[in-house]
């Protein structure tokens, strides 16, 4: 898996730049100063993007009131520790569209809240606190690349505009390839009958 240092490095490979950072945590160059300003809001914005089954957990959630509105039962405080909701616990693995329980997001008096007709409500949520040895190498290399992006202005200066599309190339490649593994290393087998809903409303 790659470190902090191995994605800072990789950034500034993708700007073109031959500098190397040993230690981000004491290197004091302006190019390591930017790559932390920014590296929480890159890591944060990759871990949504990817959506991967890899970082995902399932939570009970805090249930704050009954029939907040005419539209659902139940509100459910907004996980605080939630970078990415993804969806409420069923009886399944793998949703299909018969399985998947409706859900949305919201605010309930200044606060955001989970609506959904669920009681006892489990939400599978991507959290924020999942470190950078937990990725894969192209999810690591993904971080590197929206890392590039936001700070190419600051690093690159004028030529930051020439190398986007570049580092925006990188990125997809990068994010496709993360998503692949993810899907390889967390498959469930599904039946000829459970993917396709035309055999399943006729077998019913």
């Amino acid at each position: 898996m790659l470190s902090k240092a191995e994605i800072f490095n990789l950034t500034l490979g993708a700007l073109l730049l031959t500098k190397t950072i040993i230690d981000p945590d004491t290197d004091t160059s302006s190019e390591c100063r930017v790559l932390n300003v920014h590296f929480p809001t890159a890591f944060n914005m990759v871990l949504q993007d990817l959506d991967l089954d890899a970082t995902a957990q399932f939570q009970p959630l805090e249930l704050i009131a009954t029939r907040p509105n005419t539209l659902w039962f139940y509100a459910y405080k907004f996980p605080v520790n939630c970078a990415f909701f993804r969806r409420i616990q069923s009886c399944v693995r793998k949703d299909r569209r018969s399985t998947k329980i409706d859900s949305g997001t919201g605010r309930l008096n200044g606060q955001k809240v989970i609506f959904t007709n669920e009681d006892s409500a489990i939400a599978e949520i991507v959290p924020n606190d999942v470190t950078v040895d937990q990725l894969s190498y192209p999810a690591g290399l993904a971080i590197a690349y929206r890392l590039a992006m936001l700070s190419a202005p600051l690093i690159s200066g004028k030529g930051a505009g020439p190398l986007r599309k570049a580092i925006l190339e990188g990125y997809v490649l990068a994010k496709m390839e993360a998503q692949q593994l993810d899907r390889l290393e967390n498959s469930n087998f599904d039946t000829d009958e459970e993917m396709s809903e035309f055999v399943e409303a006729r077998l019913s």
